[in-house]
């Protein structure tokens, strides 16, 4: 096999595993895949791996462009660099939109930059009802009180 047809045989088996992710996401089960994969950007961000949490949101980006949950893992990786107003930026469309676990991760940002009133005020609005946001708002506000004042937890 020359070099071309290797190369070619590489990106169709690519196209592939594309399409079939792209299918995947727009199966019913899509979002649980997408909030899977949030989730281990997530867990990379626990051990400090920033790299790892924006390859792993760059992948979102590639099968879900815009979706929360892809803003989601970008501002997660954002805010384990220190970089809070990245991450406020890009969670501002979807506190905007109304989302509750964009609004959720907005009001940790905000906490995290010492803006307390205006942490309080996204957390008044915040929408009610969202599978597993209680005990995300549980988690954080047993965290954002420490982190401020330097206690552990």
């Amino acid at each position: 096999m020359d070099d071309r047809q290797a190369t070619h045989d590489s990106v169709r088996d690519r196209d592939s595993v594309c399409a079939s992710l792209l299918s995947t996401c727009a199966s019913p089960d899509s979002r649980s895949l997408l909030r899977r994969l949030t989730e281990t950007a997530f867990l990379a961000c626990v051990t400090n791996d920033v790299v790892r949490a924006r390859r792993i949101a760059k992948g979102l980006d590639v099968i879900a462009p815009g979706s929360r949950e892809c803003v989601i893992a970008y501002a997660v990786a954002d805010l384990t660099a220190g970089d809070i107003p990245a991450a406020l930026e890009r969670l501002d469309p979807l506190a905007k939109a109304n989302d509750a676990y964009g609004m959720a991760f907005q009001a940790l940002a905000l906490a995290l930059s010492g803006r307390l009133s205006e942490h309080d005020a996204v957390l008044r609005r915040l929408p009610r009802g969202e599978s597993g946001l209680d005990e995300f708002l549980t988690a954080l506000g047993q965290m954002v009180p420490a982190y401020i004042t330097g206690k552990d937890i």
